[in-house]
C-alpha cells in the first residue's frame, strides 16, 4: 500500500497539500486538476524525484526517503508522454531498460529479463513492434511500448503523467481500457494524471483532485462533467 499523510509539495515553497491519500494494488486512480495546479509536482514527489517539503509518503509502511533510488525503482515505474524515441534504439532494447533495477553490478541481462520484456510487449499488444526502431513509432505505439517497459519493470505501482496527451480519442480510450484491465489482472496500483474528464467519468474512475486552492483530496467516482469541473475551481 502507498500512503500519503500531511504531504506538502512544491519547490521553494508548498503549492499544494495532501492530508490523506491511499493507492492500493488493483486500483486505477485518475489524478485530475487544471494546468499548473500541481499534478506533475505531486507525481514527481511521490516517485522520489522531488524532495518532500513536509509530511510523509510510505510504501508498505516504509518512508520512501528511506529507500535507495534502485530499491524505489522496484516499487514504482514511471511513464510520461514525452519519449520521442531514439535512433538505433530498438523497441525490445527499450523495454529491457525496465529491468535495470534488477541487474547486477555488471548489468548483465538474464534470459528471465528477456522473457519478462517479451511478455510485457505481448501483454500490451505490441509484440509485433519489438524489432522496430523507437524513433519510427507512432504516438500510440510509443505509449504502448512505454507501458510495456513499465510492466517489464515489474513494480506494484505505475505512475503515468498525461500519457494520452498526443493521442486521438480512439487510442485514448484504448489506453484507458488497457490500464483498467492491467490494474485488475496484474494487481498494479496505477495513478494516471489526465485532462480526459469524459473518459475518467465514462470509466467511473476514483479520483485524486487537485483544485486551485491546493488541497489535494480523494474522491469517489463521479457522474457529470459539470459537477467534477466545479470541484476543481
Amino acid at each position: 500500500m502507498l500512503q500519503v499523510k500531511e504531504l506538502h509539495i512544491g519547490y521553494t515553497g508548498a503549492i499544494a497539500i495532501a492530508e490523506s491519500l491511499q493507492l492500493n494494488p488493483g486500483d486505477l486512480v485518475a489524478l485530475v486538476g487544471r494546468n499548473g495546479s500541481g499534478k506533475s509536482t505531486l507525481l514527481q514527489t511521490l516517485r522520489g524525484s522531488l524532495p518532500i517539503l513536509s509530511g510523509s509518503v510510505t510504501i508498505d509502511e516504509k518512508e520512501i526517503t528511506h529507500w535507495s533510488p534502485q530499491s524505489l525503482a522496484t516499487k514504482i515505474a514511471w511513464l510520461n508522454a514525452h519519449f520521442a524515441g531514439v535512433s538505433q534504439l530498438l523497441v525490445l532494447d527499450y523495454v529491457l531498460l525496465g529491468r535495470t533495477p534488477y541487474l547486477g553490478v555488471l548489468g548483465h541481462q538474464k534470459e528471465s529479463d528477456l522473457a519478462l520484456a517479451l511478455h510485457a510487449l505481448q501483454r500490451v499488444g505490441a509484440h509485433h513492434l519489438k524489432d522496430k526502431q523507437t524513433s519510427s513509432l507512432s504516438d500510440g505505439e510509443r505509449q504502448l511500448v512505454g507501458l510495456a517497459r513499465a510492466l517489464a519493470q515489474d513494480t506494484p505501482y505505475i505512475f503515468l503523467d498525461e500519457p494520452t496527451a498526443f493521442l486521438d480519442f480512439y487510442h485514448r480510450k484504448q489506453l484507458f481500457t488497457l490500464l483498467k484491465e492491467l490494474a485488475i489482472s496484474e494487481q498494479k496500483g496505477i495513478l494516471l494524471s489526465t485532462h480526459d474528464l469524459d473518459l475518467v467519468l465514462g470509466f467511473e474512475l476514483p479520483l485524486w483532485l487537485v483544485p486551485q486552492d491546493g488541497s489535494i483530496r480523494a474522491q469517489e467516482p463521479m457522474q457529470g462533467r459539470e459537477a467534477l469541473e466545479a470541484l476543481l475551481i
